[in-house]
């Protein structure tokens, strides 16, 4: 008796030379923020209000900090 890879459905392996655009057009089921870094798909998470908010205080501080003496 041998073991058998087990075969994982849905999941893809990537070109030798990356994915291109092409690739990444023509590709099903992808999220709607996936990115393609270096031929490589990203697939990143939305920005969450919490984000907006904390990135607006950091812009304000730094812009507070940079006019004062």
């Amino acid at each position: 008796m041998t073991a058998q890879p087990a075969e994982q459905p849905g999941w893809r392996m990537p070109p030798m030379d990356g994915y291109t655009v092409g690739d990444l057009l023509t590709m099903p089921d992808l999220p709607p923020h996936t990115e393609l870094i270096d031929g490589n798909l990203v697939l990143v998470s939305p920005q969450r209000y919490f984000h907006f908010a904390t990135i607006d205080l950091l812009v304000a501080g730094l812009g507070l900090s940079r006019t004062s003496p």
